[in-house]
């Protein structure tokens, strides 16, 4: 086997996931990430299915990832030490033709993948659905956006547009909106259930008093959307603690933002 520790997405995710713990958005062992390998990067492992350690996926393996190696963060790795342990607290997984057993194709040692693969997988599933090039689906506890849903609209049509009216990049880098998900406990099919819904349609999801999904066609990709969601709570959180005197970039000026840099709003968000 190659080392798939030279692969750029590990060294993507050992970066990036560094930089989110320093944002404050992965305390402790809060967050994950999950990265679809190419068919060039899968056959650069030159791993053979069957020779790994199993495990249970107790969710079930979509048909759409049958066959795909999954880069994925480990269950309890901190983001503050993962760059500097990547064979613990990083790996590589190979969701296998038949059956719902995946095996451990690299990395990983002595540990297992997040405790929330599941909600990844079906993520990954349910976006390649909408568009092939989406390979990767990034969770943290984003600061700004997460008070957000403490003191900000409960109608994720309303909180989008607060988001949106905050900063000229709401509308150009994410059009399709931002799904809510009200609070439910993490970890259960029924959380999966109610993100998946949301990500037909759209590539983050916010889970209510909890955290964030973004997804994306890389990491940086992912990493970019959720920074610029964040920075829009941010100066939502900022603006509403000044007495939120104006009202943001009016209906108008969404629309004719969206049209000179040729996004698409989401239907039937603005008037």
């Amino acid at each position: 086997m190659s080392d798939w520790k030279d692969l750029k997405a590990v060294k993507e995710v050992a970066d990036l996931s560094f930089q989110m713990y320093q944002k404050g958005w992965d305390e402790a062992n809060g967050g994950n990430i999950t990265y679809l390998l190419t068919d060039d990067e899968a056959a650069s492992l030159n791993y053979v299915p069957g020779t790994g350690k199993k495990l249970t996926l107790t969710e079930g393996i979509p048909d759409a990832l049958r066959g795909k190696y999954v880069l994925v963060t480990a269950s309890g790795s901190y983001f503050r030490e993962l760059k500097d342990d990547l064979d613990h607290l990083l790996g590589i997984i190979y969701l296998p033709e038949e059956g719902d057993e995946y095996e451990i194709a690299a990395g990983l040692i002595d540990n297992r993948p997040t405790s929330e693969l599941g909600s990844h997988i079906t993520t990954h599933a349910v976006r390649l659905a909408v568009d092939s090039n989406q390979r990767v689906v990034m969770h943290n506890h984003a600061t700004h956006v997460l008070a957000m849903t403490h003191c900000g609209p409960t109608d994720e049509r309303e909180f989008t547009l607060a988001l949106w009216r905050m900063i000229t990049e709401g509308v150009v880098v994410f059009p399709d909106g931002v799904g809510l998900v009200p609070w439910c406990v993490a970890g259960t099919p029924e959380i999966a259930r109610e993100t998946n819904e949301r990500m037909k349609t759209r590539r983050c999801v916010v889970w209510q008093y909890h955290g964030v999904f973004t997804t994306g066609d890389s990491m940086h990709d992912a990493f970019g959307l959720l920074e610029t969601i964040d920075k829009c709570a941010e100066v939502w959180l900022l603006s509403q603690a000044a007495g939120g005197k104006n009202p943001g970039i009016p209906d108008q000026g969404l629309k004719d933002t969206a049209k000179w840099y040729g996004t698409t709003l989401r239907e039937g968000y603005v008037d």
